[in-house]
């Protein structure tokens, strides 16, 4: 049985659905890859979007790292500055510690998340607004601005706070928050460097990294837009499809997801990925011939030193089968369903075309109250799923309060 650490770190004192462009991230120029980090298992996909995407090789040149690589005992601290902008068009208005109350609660989520290796320290230099020298309705909101205009609005913010007297070396990543007089500035896209063109220079500094912050921030999904924001510095691309049914690949699953949905812990793929979790806890089917009987310990607790969180079945270059256990706890209070969760990962797929897409179990119950059909979609004992065209067969054995054993064969 694991428990993760838990939000022990306390924080620095100091339902608006915007469809047409939810929490987008702004695509980057096409620049060149280097700095990966790979991982050592066999099963260990490697992305080919040249972007985001779910492989587990990070270009920690264009994006930042969210672990500390001397071991599963180290915690990163990513260091953030939150900046209050206005407008001449639309001035300041409210009490600045509401915005940062109301986003603030993402650093815990996010050490909860990790288990204890990421840490967000929201900083905010500043109890003033500073005031940005074009309207808001300038910079190509509503909608997702082009990348120019969200680099300039990037510039100005943090050209801005630099005259004010912010050291913006002492900071990783930048959050900009507006005026909720700022109406046109309706959603949060990220702003990614291009590393060989940084546009975002003040002084001897380089922002690469920043989150612009809309009014969604005060919808219902709250501080979680900060968590889901925050990972596409870290290489993570959407789950959810920018057309058609939105929730169609990964349901309430994932914090990349939906949002709102009931299990926004992030999918144990992803805790690989980040380095939260490491390849010897990761049982990896690669070849044909290959089965295993796995006791997986659900995502949601806290990985420790011979136990498995994740059974990988490798069935090509970029893609896998991926297994994993879920339970109601931590930051997955509110699940539909309890059990296995299965799901395809794809590191060719881009960025809100499915590159995760959960498997739809037949024999799941009917959901009931805000459950929707996917969210329903874990897999119980005696349950078993097969692809004859990869020879993939995984049954699910048994389970308890913390655990689920399952066999596996390829």
């Amino acid at each position: 049985m694991r428990f993760p650490v838990g939000a022990r770190r306390p924080l620095p004192a100091t339902l608006l659905f915007v469809l047409s462009a939810l929490l987008a991230l702004v695509l980057v120029p096409d620049s060149p890859a280097h700095a990966y980090n790979t991982g050592r298992s066999p099963c260990a996909l490697q992305g080919t979007t040249g972007w985001t995407d779910e492989g587990q090789q990070t270009d920690y040149t264009t994006f930042q790292q969210p672990f500390d690589p001397s071991g599963p005992s180290s915690s990163k601290t990513i260091h953030v500055g939150m900046l209050y902008v206005d407008f001449p068009d639309a001035a300041g208005t409210g009490n600045l510690a509401d915005y940062y109350n109301r986003l603030s609660p993402a650093a815990n989520w996010m050490w909860n998340a990790s288990h204890g290796r990421t840490w967000l320290d929201i900083q905010a230099p500043l109890n003033q607004w500073l005031r940005m020298p074009s309207n808001a309705t300038a910079y190509g909101w509503p909608g997702t601005p082009p990348y120019a205009q969200q680099q300039r609005y990037v510039l100005d913010a943090a050209t801005a706070a630099s005259k004010a007297g912010v050291d913006l070396s002492q900071y990783d990543m930048l959050y900009i928050v507006p005026t909720t007089n700022a109406a046109t500035i309706s959603n949060s896209p990220t702003y990614i460097w291009d590393p060989s063109n940084p546009g975002v220079v003040v002084g001897n500094t380089t922002v690469k990294w920043a989150v612009t912050f809309g009014q969604d921030i005060w919808g219902a999904w709250g501080y979680k837009i900060v968590d889901h924001e925050t990972s596409h510095t870290f290489g993570l691309p959407d789950l959810y499809a920018f057309s058609g049914s939105r929730d169609q690949y990964v349901g309430g699953w994932d914090i990349m997801g939906y949002i709102g949905g009931p299990g926004p812990q992030y999918f144990g793929w992803e805790s690989w990925k980040f380095g939260w979790i490491d390849d010897t806890q990761v049982s990896c089917l690669s070849t044909q011939g290959t089965s295993y009987r796995t006791t997986l310990n659900a995502v949601e607790y806290g990985p420790t030193s011979g136990t498995y969180k994740l059974v990988v079945l490798k069935t090509s270059a970029t893609a896998a089968y991926v297994v994993e256990s879920r339970r109601s706890a931590y930051n997955d209070p509110s699940l539909c369903s309890q059990g296995v969760l299965i799901y395809k990962v794809d590191t060719s797929t881009q960025t809100s075309n499915g590159p995760i897409q959960v498997l739809s179990n037949p024999n799941a119950p009917a959901p009931k109250g805000s459950c929707e059909a996917q969210d329903m979609d874990t897999w119980q004992p005696g349950q078993k799923f097969t692809d004859p065209a990869t020879n993939v067969t995984i049954s699910v054995v048994s389970s308890d309060q913390y655990n689920d054993t399952v066999d596996t064969s390829m």
